[in-house]
């Protein structure tokens, strides 16, 4: 049987996390990239798998994780609407699955705008490091895309 001490460190954990994904959201939908990447460990790993036309990502490192972040920012605004992770707490490290929504619109460089929402899940490694609990890596599998495609203005 676990200790209290042990049964409070969980609990604690557990919101830790829970923080690290509330930053990870809140970070990317407010375009602030290197908040974003502060989620993640300093080699943590964020891999966006293919999905229809989209080709899979895969990004290491704090730096290529800010500048992904302020890329992707250059066109893509949003929102996610995360459920909450079923996680599981071992040490120092962690997992979990999370599924989410992320309502999104996109300005492309033809002139047009694709607004939709995208719906998956993340399987997710965290790490406790000295700044505390961090994503270790992060896999993105959309399960669906449903785009609406604008030319011009979008519609009032």
């Amino acid at each position: 049987m676990k200790t209290l001490d042990d049964r409070v460190r969980l609990i604690e954990d557990r919101f830790a996390i829970l923080d690290v994904e509330a930053l990870y959201a809140e970070a990317w939908d407010l375009g602030r990239p290197e908040e974003w990447a502060g989620a993640f460990a300093g080699d943590g790993i964020f891999e966006m798998l293919p999905v229809g036309q989209m080709p899979g990502v895969k990004v290491q490192g704090s730096a290529a994780l800010t500048a992904f972040c302020s890329s992707i920012r250059n066109e893509w605004s949003g929102l996610h609407f995360m459920h909450p992770p079923r996680l599981t707490i071992q040490e120092d490290t962690a997992k979990s699955l999370i599924f989410f929504e992320f309502r999104h619109v996109m300005k492309a460089h033809s002139g047009t705008t694709r607004q939709g929402v995208t719906g998956g899940y993340y399987r997710t490694s965290y790490t406790r490091t000295d700044q505390g609990w961090r994503i270790q890596e992060r896999v993105e599998r959309a399960v669906f895309d449903e785009t609406a495609v604008y030319y011009g203005q979008m519609p009032d």
